[in-house]
């Protein structure tokens, strides 16, 4: 008789194990549901912040672009209205550039005796007049050997104009996403200073500059010819 209620103690034991671990292997599965819900709430959570917080730096961006562009268009319309009287300064520089804009003028008489350079356009003319003056119109100034130090400057002037430009042609894109597009396009630009046919080795010989000069000068004549 004692063997047998020993052996359904053991029964009932065993039944009250398996149950325990059935209630607690559901106890676990539910937990690991809630736990990936919360996970998948704060992932959402965190993507719509995100998007928010790229919209917001956006706005930011474009308030500062148009500011800039509103105080240029100030200056602009100040410098067109009456001024003070002009001093004897200011006479002094008028008459510099009268006699600038004479010379523009004179370059753009074809009768005069200068070189024969086509041009089109008020840049041009004057780039095509700097060919004809001292030095050729290309100085050891407009060398450069250090092309890496306008970079930055270049690249911000350049994704200010680009940036509102591509956001408008392609509205499903991120913001950095972009301002990536920005920066591959800038990297095949002339006006990224490391693209420039004035660059030379920081090191380079005096040789090396005279010859990059005259290089210059050959390809900007051909420009105009």
């Amino acid at each position: 008789m004692a063997k047998k209620q020993a052996g359904e103690n053991s029964k009932k034991a065993a039944g009250n194990a398996r149950k325990a671990e059935q209630a607690n292997k559901k106890k676990q599965e539910a937990q690991a549901a809630i736990e990936q819900e919360e996970s998948a709430e704060w992932e959402k959570g965190s993507k719509k912040g995100n998007k928010k917080l790229e919209e917001e730096q956006f706005k930011k961006e474009e308030a500062a672009r148009k500011k800039r562009e509103r105080d240029a268009l100030l200056a602009a319309e100040e410098a067109s209205l009456p001024s003070k009287p002009v001093s004897l300064k200011q006479r002094g520089a008028a008459k510099v550039a009268a006699k600038r804009t004479g010379k523009i003028d004179d370059f753009l008489d074809f009768n005069k005796d200068t070189p024969e350079l086509s041009a089109s356009g008020l840049d041009n003319a004057l780039a095509a007049l700097a060919l004809t003056g001292k030095d050729s119109g290309v100085s050891s100034k407009d060398i450069d050997r250090h092309p890496e130090r306008r970079v930055k400057a270049a690249y911000n002037a350049y994704e200010e104009r680009r940036l509102p430009e591509i956001r408008k042609e392609n509205p499903g894109l991120r913001l950095q996403q972009i301002k990536n597009l920005v920066f591959k396009e800038f990297q095949k630009l002339e006006e990224n200073p490391m693209n420039q046919q004035t660059n030379v080795s920081y090191n380079a010989t005096r040789d090396e500059l005279e010859s990059k000069k005259k290089e210059v000068r050959e390809a900007r004549e051909k420009k105009f010819h």
